[in-house]
């Protein structure tokens, strides 16, 4: 217990409620902040007169509301006080604190307030500010891939009629050769009747990867164009449609590659906490620095998870559970709390240690084993969550650990934990 003066904040849309409480958590103040300067400066004027009446000054704690909670956050961090930012999840733990049901915001800010009170939650360490801009770019760079991947399909589904086959030679429609050759020749007709030398250019400098490969694919190309040109159904509207569709891709890729270019900017600026995180997850099969970034960003403050099990609640995969009385359920499904970022980062990662490159090596010869026993007994996606626990599992280890993974078969696992075991017990002898 903390006899410092607390600032619960409520955060919403376009203001935030503030309740201070004295040392005896009785309420000292109560104001309804609007998120401008005028009442930014009055909430401090009350800040201030609760480190005048208590001579301490107060710690502040408010919710990670999206991104609603920066401006106040920053303002409050540059007059000097300590802001710690808490996750939904937890200050939903005493919503029942009250026999009464009551939910609006003046009450939420005087339950922020005891939530940290009761709880203890201690500041963090790390750099908050890189770490909001990791989430956010994180966010943003899925938005934009969701929105690129939305008009691949709709090219994908243009080229099924106006050019069939024609993704077969290049392996992906969105690729630059691919998307250079179709801004100028998009139909069959118009590679075929295109000069030699021009096309194989063209896959030449985009490509890059020789003149015999570009030859290669311009064979493909034109054999492909060859065969489907009695399927050719000209629209009038076709070229304008496919070249639309084309800008549209190419602003989503720039934009993924500024986003990309500004992680790790953010990365390089501060190597000692985001850099070593990074680099950490990194080292886990199936996860690249975006990926990597997208998890520190939504995990934030690791230190706040003491156990595997809570971050796996986090990542938002624990079974929910149904009981009351002596009834069960059996078919508890994921609780899919938290982000929903997390749980896709983690989705693509499990699918990756479960398939072989295209050397036929596996990225993880461990979980591909595990993988396979659970599809024994249980269905593919029941064997790809278990997988998900497993990872969740490694990235905590990781992270607690500040070690890189090192892949270890189960019974090297075991061995680790006797030799723990016995060396615990020599020390406590």
């Amino acid at each position: 217990m903390t006899n410092q003066p607390i600032a619960g904040f409520d955060v919403s849309k376009r203001f935030s409620d503030m309740c201070i409480l004295g040392p005896d958590n009785k309420v000292f103040a109560r104001m309804r902040v609007h998120h401008n300067v005028s009442d930014f400066r009055k909430a401090c004027n009350l800040l201030k007169s609760a480190e005048k009446e208590f001579a301490m000054i107060p710690t502040i704690i408010m919710e990670a509301t999206g991104h609603y909670h920066r401006l106040l956050f920053h303002f409050l961090k540059n007059a000097g006080y300590e802001v710690i930012v808490v996750n939904p999840i937890q200050t939903d733990s005493i919503k029942n604190i009250s026999v009464r049901k009551v939910k609006n915001d003046k009450v939420d800010a005087y339950r922020i307030a005891i939530l940290y009170r009761l709880k203890e939650l201690k500041p963090t360490n790390m750099p908050v500010e890189a770490i909001l801009d990791i989430r956010t770019l994180c966010r943003q760079y899925y938005d934009i891939s969701d929105d690129c991947t939305a008009y691949i399909n709709k090219l994908i589904a243009v080229m099924d009629e106006l050019f069939p086959g024609f993704n077969d030679a290049f392996g992906s429609i969105a690729s630059k050769t691919a998307l250079e050759i179709l801004s100028g020749y998009p139909t069959p007709e118009d590679i075929l009747s295109a000069p030699k030398d021009k096309l194989v250019e063209i896959i030449s400098k985009t490509g890059r990867k020789g003149l015999k490969w570009a030859l290669d694919k311009y064979n493909k190309l034109i054999e492909i164009a060859t065969e489907v040109k009695p399927l050719f159904i000209k629209h009038s509207s076709s070229s304008i449609l496919v070249n639309t569709t084309i800008t549209f891709i190419r602003t989503f890729q720039d934009h993924l590659k500024r986003i990309e270019n500004e992680i790790h900017k953010v990365i390089a600026d501060n190597p000692d906490y985001v850099g070593k995180a990074i680099e950490l997850l990194d080292s886990i099969p199936g996860i690249d620095t975006i990926t990597a970034a997208a998890i520190l960003g939504e995990i934030g403050d690791f230190s706040a998870f003491k156990s595997p099990k809570q971050l796996v609640a986090f990542f938002g995969i624990d079974p929910s559970q149904k009981e009351s009385g002596q009834s069960k359920s059996t078919d508890n499904k994921m609780s899919k709390r938290g982000s929903r970022i997390l749980r896709r980062v983690l989705y693509t990662t499990a699918m990756a240690n479960v398939r072989e490159k295209r050397n036929k090596e596996l990225f993880n010869p461990v979980l591909f084993e595990y993988y396979n026993q659970k599809l024994v007994s249980k269905p593919k996606k029941v064997a790809l969550v278990a997988v998900m626990h497993k990872l969740v599992y490694v990235i905590f280890a990781v992270l607690r650990d500040q070690k890189p993974f090192v892949l270890k078969t189960p019974e090297e696992h075991k061995k680790l934990l006797v030799l723990k075991a016995s060396q615990h017990q020599r020390k406590t002898a």
